[in-house]
C-alpha cells in the first residue's frame, strides 16, 4: 500500500531504479496522492488516463508521458470507468552520481531535485522532447526477470541519456511556483500528520492546525489542492489500508476496520463496496 510519503527504496539501494505495470482496473484503480524521493516517468500505453501533479492535472492518451519532479506530490487515477494501461520508471538521482564533486549532480541533477530548475509536466507526440525520449522509454520497458546481469550498465547509460535530453527544457522557478511549494510542503505536513494517525480519532480541525490554518482555510486548500474533501480523502486512504490488510492478513475483517477508524461496521461496509464494487469478504476471498 502506497503511503502518502513512500521511504522505501524503488529497487535496491545499490541500484535505485525499477519499472513499475500499471494496469487500471485489474490492479487497481488509482494510486493515491503520495510524494517520494525518487523522479518518475509516466508512459501511457492505453488511455485515458488522469495523472496530477501538483495542482496541475491531465488526461493522458496513449504514448503521452508525463514528468514528475522528485519530492512532488501527484496520483493517477482511471478516467469514467474506463480501462487504462501504463508503465512508470522510477529512479534516485543518486545512481547517476559520482561522489561529493561531481560536476554533473552540482550543476543539473541537483536543481532539478531542488525544483530551482523545473521540468515540463506533459509531453505529447508532437513535442520535440517526448519524439526524444519515447523510444529511450520503450527501451527501459524490459521485463526485469529477463534482464542480463550486466544491463544496469546499460539503464544507467540512457536514464543519462534521458535527463541530458530533458535539461535543455527545464525552466527556473517564478514566484509563483515557490509560493506553491511552500503550500504543498505544508500540505505533506498535515498528510505525514493524517498518515500516523489515521486509526484515531482525526479531525480537520486537528490536521489544518498541523498546518497552523484555520479549519474552513485549510479545507478549501485540500480540496483545491486534492481535487476532493478532507473527509473523502481519509475514508479513502482508511479503506485503501483496510483492504490491504484484508489481502495479506488474517486477521478479522471487523477488527481490521476498528483499527483502521471505522468504529461503525455497517458504515464499513458500504463504504467498502462503494469503493471496491465487492464486500470486504468477498473481496479476501478473490485475492486468496
Amino acid at each position: 500500500m502506497p503511503a502518502f510519503h513512500e521511504t522505501k527504496v524503488h529497487g535496491t539501494r545499490g541500484f535505485p531504479y525499477i519499472v513499475y505495470p500499471g494496469r487500471i482496473p485489474e490492479c487497481r484503480r488509482a494510486m493515491p496522492h503520495h510524494w517520494h524521493d525518487e523522479m518518475e516517468i509516466v508512459y501511457v500505453t492505453q488511455g485515458p488516463l488522469i495523472v496530477s501533479v501538483g495542482n496541475a492535472e491531465f488526461v493522458l492518451k496513449d504514448r503521452d508521458i508525463v514528468l514528475v519532479h522528485p519530492q512532488t506530490i501527484h496520483s493517477i487515477r482511471q478516467s469514467d470507468d474506463l480501462p487504462a494501461r501504463y508503465d512508470t520508471i522510477l529512479f534516485r538521482f543518486s545512481m547517476l552520481e559520482n561522489g561529493a564533486d561531481d560536476t554533473c549532480r552540482d550543476k543539473y541533477l541537483e536543481p532539478i531535485y531542488s525544483r530551482s530548475l523545473l521540468m515540463p509536466d506533459l509531453l505529447t507526440g508532437d513535442d520535440p522532447l517526448h519524439m526524444a525520449l519515447e523510444p529511450l522509454i520503450q527501451k527501459l520497458l524490459v521485463d526485469p526477470h529477463h534482464q542480463r546481469f550486466h544491463d544496469e550498465l546499460l539503464i544507467k547509460s540512457r536514464v543519462f541519456e534521458i535527463m541530458y535530453h530533458v535539461f535543455p527544457y527545464c525552466k527556473p522557478t517564478d514566484k509563483s511556483t515557490a509560493f506553491e511549494d511552500i503550500i504543498y510542503e505544508k500540505l505533506k505536513r498535515s498528510l505525514r500528520y493524517l498518515e500516523e494517525h489515521y486509526a484515531d480519532d482525526i479531525t480537520l480541525e486537528k490536521t489544518a492546525a498541523v498546518c497552523n490554518y484555520t479549519k474552513g482555510y485549510y479545507s478549501k486548500l485540500f480540496k483545491q489542492l486534492t481535487g476532493i474533501t478532507f473527509t473523502q480523502y481519509l475514508k479513502n486512504y482508511r479503506l485503501e489500508i483496510a483492504a490491504d490488510r484484508i489481502r495479506s492478513e488474517k486477521t478479522k475483517i471487523s477488527e481490521i476496520a476498528v483499527s483502521c477508524g471505522f468504529s461503525n461496521l455497517s458504515y464499513f461496509s458500504r463504504a467498502f463496496y462503494e469503493k471496491f464494487n465487492t464486500t470486504p469478504s468477498d473481496y479476501r476471498k478473490a485475492e486468496t
